[in-house]
């Protein structure tokens, strides 16, 4: 793990509903895509659950189809693997989980 410019160990994000712990560098890594970004804007946590085929409606620049196998294929199983959305490919359905104060920053940029 990379540390701090001061030499500190980077912070690990706190989640009470996460699959797993997300240290600043990795949630980075997955917002650094701004499909991913644009996925996780586009839920709802209040929302439950909603259909690939709705997610990918909601943020497609590309065709409608590439933007849904881009979403099942790579960013929703990698966020889902992080714990900030629950995704079940077999169903093809996606929900937001309760994000972390700090994504929720990084979001905004």
């Amino acid at each position: 793990m990379i540390g701090n410019r001061d030499g500190s160990t980077p912070p690990r994000i706190a989640r009470e509903s996460a699959a797993t712990d997300l240290t600043t560098e990795r949630l980075c890594g997955l917002l650094s895509d701004s499909l991913r970004r644009r996925a996780l804007r586009a839920l709802d946590p209040d929302e439950g659950t909603v259909a690939l085929s709705q997610l990918a409606d909601r943020i497609a620049d590309e065709s409608d189809r590439e933007v849904e196998m881009k979403l099942h294929h790579h960013h929703l199983p990698k966020l889902d693997e992080a714990g900030l959305v629950r995704y079940d490919g077999d169903e093809n359905v996606v929900e937001a989980r309760p994000q972390p104060d700090m994504a929720d920053q990084y979001l905004e940029l």
